[in-house]
């Protein structure tokens, strides 16, 4: 079994959820079009002769082009997202029980079977499985999603019935033996095809981020467009982190170099934030009523980045014994953007 940091999992999760919102609307619409459509898995081929009417190519034209190219994408960063939580839960199961095809429990954990373990119904899975040949097309991105939908769907469904079992010890743990056939069948092929999906959707949310950002700027959008651009700024420090294979594990190794210089760059954006939610006229163009929308989280961002820098610099690993996210860890600071993200769906997204 390849294992690999999930840290980059952590990165997409959190910079590709506060896109994911403004398409909600667009998502509704294809919801309610295929519910009322007839199967899509069993369409009856039409006789060569037959054309299509003029009702029928106008309900075909109903969601124009660009809003299904938004549709996909969303449905494709909640299937990204939700393959982040089966990752996890891999890396979590084994934590527990060995790494081999005999099913056994690794000694002395202090940990109980199904660690954090968390399952997802296939919904998600099946929609993006039915996007996956319709327009547009994205390439690599539709060919991972058949090919991993199979052994994901098995993952979700298995992680989910594992989360929910309280028998698995029962007639000597033979559910658990079920279960980790099933998870040595299948785990591997999700790794494998997984983190070139994620990496395809960062690198399309990067391109959508920055588009979207150079609208707001030239609009004159300017509390919007700060507020997008530090938590911007948020996810291209863990970048770095990522680039250079560390975590809290090893924070120490930490080469600050480009970090200073975007540590520097998220001072100004968050003041030139704070300079646009103090003028009314900006709040009024951007229809803001409250002139702390963010209530000082983008403070608070910057401070855990100056905390995590200066637990870097101290050769002291942080403390990661205790169940939360200590001040000076990569974990704190990673949960402070994600609740700058919360923020920012709840303000400008929902």
């Amino acid at each position: 079994m390849r294992k690999r940091n999930l840290t980059k999992a952590a990165i997409l999760l959190l910079t590709l959820v506060f896109l994911a919102g403004c398409g909600n609307k667009a998502k509704s619409e294809w919801q309610k079009s295929k519910s009322e459509s007839p199967d899509t898995q069993e369409v009856a081929e039409p006789d060569a002769a037959d054309e299509p009417d003029e009702e029928t190519a106008a309900g075909e034209e109903e969601i124009p082009p660009e809003q299904m190219e938004l549709i996909k994408y969303n449905y494709y960063v909640g299937l990204n997202n939700q393959l982040i939580e089966i990752l996890d839960s891999i890396d979590y199961y084994y934590q527990v029980v060995e790494d081999a095809e005999e099913f056994s429990l690794v000694p002395d954990t202090g940990l109980t079977y199904g660690y954090r373990v968390y399952g997802n119904n296939t919904d998600t899975l099946e929609d993006c499985l039915l996007l996956a040949d319709m327009e547009p097309s994205y390439g690599e991105m539709d060919t991972l999603v058949k090919d991993m939908a199979e052994p994901l769907g098995a993952l979700m469904q298995t992680f989910l019935d594992i989360s929910g079992s309280n028998d698995y010890a029962d007639n000597q743990y033979q559910k658990a033996k079920e279960y980790h056939a099933v998870i040595r069948a299948n785990a591997d092929a999700v790794v494998e095809l997984g983190y070139p999906f994620m990496d395809a959707i960062e690198e399309m949310g990067n391109a959508k981020t920055a588009e979207e950002e150079a609208r707001m700027k030239e609009e004159g959008k300017l509390i919007i467009y700060n507020a997008s651009r530090a938590i911007s700024i948020g996810k291209e420090v863990l970048d770095v982190v990522y680039d250079q294979g560390v975590s809290d594990e090893n924070l120490t190794e930490l080469d600050l170099t480009q970090i200073r210089t975007l540590h520097d760059e998220l001072v100004e954006v968050v003041a030139a934030f704070d300079a646009a939610t103090a003028d009314n006229d900006q709040l009024v163009k951007e229809s803001l009523s409250n002139s702390r929308p963010f209530d000082g989280l983008y403070d608070g961002l910057i401070d855990a980045l100056e905390w995590m820098m200066k637990q870097a610099e101290s050769g002291v690993l942080p403390d990661m014994s205790g169940s939360g996210a200590p001040l000076g860890s990569l974990a704190h600071f990673s949960e402070v953007l994600g609740q700058c993200i919360d923020r920012y769906n709840s303000v400008f997204v929902e």
